[in-house]
């Protein structure tokens, strides 16, 4: 019985090994991309349910904290949260536009939880 167990546990585990090196878990193998998805703007975020999908497109003016940033577009500033592994190797200067995937945060403060950055070309 220890052994069926054991052999179920890694059949498993190199199922799910297998999934990500598929590229349907984040970004830095590929995946797919919805070029249908609407860009909103900033002074909107306040209108929108927390958790909601969200794509911003400006610029990170200066980074707060170690994976804070304050985000502006032309309608305004919003703080934006964006973890080392969603950068997907995309390096950002103060002076590139970027879009950023993510949701809607409504916690103690409205910010951005980012998923995925990318600069536009």
């Amino acid at each position: 019985m220890k052994k069926l167990s054991l052999i179920t546990a890694l059949a498993l585990s190199t199922i799910s090994v297998s999934a990500l090196a598929s590229g349907f878990q984040g970004t830095a193998n590929g995946g797919f991309t919805n070029g249908a998805q609407t860009v909103s703007r900033v002074a909107d975020v306040k209108d929108f349910r927390d958790d909601q999908y969200i794509v911003l497109q400006g610029k990170i003016v200066k980074q707060l904290t170690g994976d804070e940033y304050l985000f502006r577009d032309a309608s305004g500033e919003i703080v934006v949260e964006i973890d080392g592994e969603d950068w997907g190797g995309t390096q950002v200067g103060p002076n590139d536009e970027i879009r950023v995937f993510g949701e809607v945060d409504k916690s103690w403060r409205t910010d951005i939880d980012v998923h995925r950055v990318e600069k536009v070309q």
